[in-house]
């Protein structure tokens, strides 16, 4: 083989950029996840109680379409197995055609309970109808999956199948994907995604022993600022950006010598929005750049931008009341910033990212970007205006041209065009006992296979300017720590905290989650696991009070306690309707439970 020299570099870097078309390149934060295949047990994983880094993908939450407020199918479609490592997958030459066959199942059962009025029935002339206990799917604030207040403490179900045929220089991938396990709920055919991706990869031999080259192209869904070392991290996020798209990535690796190499990455697409008139989604096109630097597998820097917009037509039927909006400009969507990883040998992991959210007119872009726990601008109420901006604007049925009167962009209390940006640091460190006391002492780094003692701390700040004044200026902090003791092959003890502070000019919208567990297996490294948990949710004010609703510029009545996800989980989820929370719940006002149990089956192969 020969040996390329540097001076290729230079055009590495210089040809994907040229490719681009249209909008600025975008970097974002890993490379394009060429890798489908991931090990059967974490390699070097943290705790041999958390998951491997299997084709999983985040739980679907997104509630299903309703006449007024639709949302979006999935709430997190999934996407092969990430690496967070830069360059594409590693693979013998062979031109042998060979099938490949990887999952993901997460099964829990979730039950939350409270307590309910026990009244007599037919005017007192009859016993009570029981118990004062109540038994119910979880009315929790953190159930949305897009909502800035997801946590992973109680996760609904999800299950993925990935299935390839290829060789070492190409390799087709269909994947299926769904939600909402008809068995024990209601059928709902919106969570059944079906055939979720489809698409080619390319890995050609270039013939050079330090370049490598890796194309894909059709419907896929690349990661780009996951925290975890093989996973989505603790929030289970991405703090630049998961595609949703078809289109193309191309990513190129040149190693500089034995211990550095370079890569860059740089895609194109577009991404179809459900046409619902109810939706002020539009056709949305993306284009994103990512360069990086890595030293061995102990450093990793990488620069990302991706940038999303609009121009498509309006869409025909908007004319009635909180239809989608009109009449306003072009949608303008962009994701900028820097990521690092180190592996601290004895001292663990580490990860920390700044990124940028720009936005313009942004409640018209759809879901081409999935960033910090939001789904595009503004598609149903899940985009990052919902979630940070303040409520997004819909269009007004005498005025079909404009917001709707008293509800208009940049007033106090007003609702969001898409107009503002969101900045924010996000850090995650994992250290092993183990691992430190194997490799202080000039030993092998542990693989989790024997006894351990694992701890993960993570934070996430975020800092927002908006058109809506209520919000422009607030800051959201949430943080946390998960503590697991694999005390036997089969039995793993742990405990996560969780503290969340959505606003900062409101505390009583805080509130936090403690969660201990067990976790059984068949042995230290495996593909299963079954979780028996109890959540505690405690809020700063679990109720809100009726009043004036004028308090400084806030709505007392509805503002001062904790607050439903801005697109709620119908049909029981906090905050979906007053009618199915009222009464036994709290009347007159909804409440979320304070204690929630989940048993709860995930294999992964």
């Amino acid at each position: 083989m020969r040996k390329l020299p540097l001076i290729f570099s230079g055009l590495i870097f210089a040809l994907p950029a040229a490719a681009q078309a249209q909008e600025p390149t975008t970097p974002p934060n890993d490379k394009v996840e060429l890798k489908d295949e991931m090990p059967a047990a974490k390699p070097g994983g943290p705790s041999p109680e958390s998951e491997p880094a299997p084709p999983a993908a985040p739980p679907a939450n997104n509630p299903a379409p309703s006449p007024v407020t639709p949302a979006t199918p999935a709430a997190k479609p999934a996407a092969p197995p990430p690496t967070n490592v830069a360059g594409p997958a590693v693979v013998a030459q062979d031109d042998s055609w060979k099938f490949e066959y990887h999952g993901y199942i997460r099964a829990p059962m979730r039950v939350g309970m409270g307590t309910r009025p026990s009244p007599t029935l037919g005017g007192g002339t009859t016993p009570n109808y029981g118990s004062g206990t109540s038994l119910h799917a979880p009315v929790i604030p953190d159930d949305q999956f897009l909502s800035w207040q997801s946590n992973p403490h109680n996760k609904t179900d999800w299950a993925e199948i990935y299935m390839s045929l290829g060789n070492s220089w190409a390799k087709g991938t269909v994947s299926l994907q769904g939600y909402n396990f008809a068995e024990a709920t209601f059928s709902n055919p919106v969570t059944q995604l079906g055939i979720a991706q489809g698409y080619v990869d390319l890995t050609p031999d270039l013939g050079y022993e330090n370049v490598r080259l890796a194309l894909r192209v059709g419907a896929f869904s690349n990661k780009y600022g996951a925290a975890g070392k093989y996973d989505a991290g603790e929030y289970d996020t991405y703090m630049f950006g998961r595609t949703h798209q078809s289109g193309e990535a191309l990513h190129i690796d040149f190693d500089a010598d034995e211990e550095n190499s370079f890569f860059i990455e740089h895609g194109i697409g577009a991404k179809q929005p459900d046409p619902n008139i109810y939706n002020n989604a539009r056709f949305t096109m993306l284009n994103h750049l990512h360069v990086g630097f890595k030293h061995t597998e102990a450093i990793q820097f990488t620069a990302h931008y991706l940038n999303a917009w609009t121009q498509e037509e309006e869409r025909e039927g908007s004319a009635g009341p909180n239809q989608s909006i009109v009449n306003i400009p072009d949608g303008h969507e962009w994701v900028a910033g820097l990521d690092g990883r180190f592996d601290l040998s004895a001292f663990g992991y580490f990860y920390a990212a700044y990124s940028h959210i720009g936005l313009k007119d942004a409640i018209t872009v759809s879901r081409a970007i999935e960033v910090i726990h939001s789904s595009g601008g503004g598609e149903f109420g899940l985009g990052v205006v919902d979630n940070y901006l303040g409520p997004g604007c819909v269009g007004d049925a005498n005025a079909p041209t404009t917001v709707g009167a008293g509800n208009r962009s940049g007033d106090p209390g007003g609702c969001s065009l898409g107009n503002g940006g969101v900045d924010t640091l996000l850090a995650q460190y994992e250290f092993s006992v183990t691992n430190f006391l194997q490799q202080s002492s000039g030993g092998q780094k542990f693989w989790g296979d024997g006894q351990d003692l694992y701890l993960k701390l993570y934070g996430m700040y975020n800092k927002v300017k908006s058109d809506v004044a209520d919000n422009d200026g607030i800051h959201k902090l949430k943080y946390g720590a998960d503590l697991a003791f694999a005390a036997l092959p089969w039995l793993t003890a742990a405990v996560r905290f969780d503290r969340l502070q959505p606003n900062s000019r409101i505390p009583e919208q805080s509130f936090s989650i403690l969660s201990p567990r067990l976790v059984f297996k068949s042995k230290w490294n495996t593909h299963e696991a079954i979780t028996l948990q109890y959540s505690r949710y405690m809020y700063n004010q679990r109720t809100c009070a009726q009043g004036n609703p004028a308090d400084n510029g806030f709505d007392a009545g509805q503002t001062r306690c904790v607050q439903p996800p801005s697109s709620p989980v119908p049909p029981t989820g906090f905050g979906a309707t007053n009618s199915t929370q009222t009464g036994m719940r709290g009347a007159p006002t909804t409440r979320p439970d304070e204690n929630v149990f989940k048993v709860e089956a995930t294999m992964w192969w």
